[in-house]
């Protein structure tokens, strides 16, 4: 008797699974569709991906994959106040990355001349202090 209860209980699940399996698919191809119609469907997938870090983490690697998602996302995140303050303020811990901006400012002629008043300015702010 057990063993016929194990089998029907057994045979559920097969066909629950199946049966989400089978919803699954046949929506599947419709996802992108839904996600750009239904704003309630789009604030939910959104809200799941953003709730998990994993998600999230995945997602970001997918969005900065591709060049011009790469490019919106920088500029997204740059437009952004906070965004934009706490990463300069991770670049200034990091003299790797502190070089690169340098490097960066200064290839070509307006970004040099740019630093050297700023390194002139902090040459005499230093002198000033001592």
């Amino acid at each position: 008797m057990k063993a016929a209860g194990r089998r029907l209980r057994k045979a559920g699940w097969a066909a629950l699974v199946a049966g989400g399996l089978a919803a699954l698919a046949g929506c599947s191809g419709d996802v992108v569709g839904e996600i750009g119609r239904n704003v309630q469907v789009r604030d939910r997938v959104m809200g799941a991906i953003a709730a998990d870090s994993a998600l999230a983490v995945e997602m970001t690697h997918r969005m900065l994959g591709n060049p011009v998602q790469h490019r919106r996302v920088v500029e997204t995140v740059l437009s952004d106040d906070r965004a934009a303050q706490y990463i300069l303020a991770r670049i200034g811990r990091n003299s790797d990355a502190v070089d690169y901006v340098l490097q960066s400012a200064a290839a070509d002629s307006a970004g040099r001349a740019h630093l050297m008043t700023l390194l002139r300015g902090m040459q005499i702010a230093m002198q000033k202090k001592k």
